[in-house]
């Protein structure tokens, strides 16, 4: 599948708690789904996950398998934080837009990274480490 095949699939789709298909899924699972369908990678995935652990519980499980970096490039992963505690992932589709599933009653969007970096305390970017 193409970059902009998914972003039209996802984009308005609901955030389901640890949901990764495409009727609805929350910030990890649109990762999931996008390096699946889109990268043709399976991401390493933590049973956990799905059972409902919180974020950081599983993003620190996880994030053994990323790469930081030090610039924001399509494709790589933007995490959130509030404070010193990550809280949020995106895809980031150019260096200025992010695709992400937001929160409680929220959605697929895309935002500006700048707008995304005003809500969250600091941004890291990352890659996957086999790509």
């Amino acid at each position: 599948m193409k970059n902009d095949e998914f972003v039209r699939l996802v984009n308005g789709k609901p955030w389901k708690n640890r949901a990764c298909t495409f009727e609805g899924m929350d910030c990890w699972g649109l990762v999931v789904l996008y390096y699946r369908s889109v990268m043709g990678i399976e991401l390493h995935h933590l049973e956990g996950y799905e059972a409902g652990k919180d974020f950081v519980t599983c993003y620190e499980g996880e994030s053994e398998f990323w790469v930081n970096q030090p610039v924001d490039t399509a494709g790589c992963i933007a995490v959130f934080y509030r404070g010193d505690v990550p809280s949020h992932i995106g895809i980031m589709l150019t260096p200025t837009k992010c695709l992400h599933s937001r929160g409680e009653s929220g959605f697929v969007r895309i935002d500006s990274s700048l707008a995304l970096m005003k809500v969250y305390s600091k941004v890291e970017f990352k890659r996957y480490g086999q790509v």
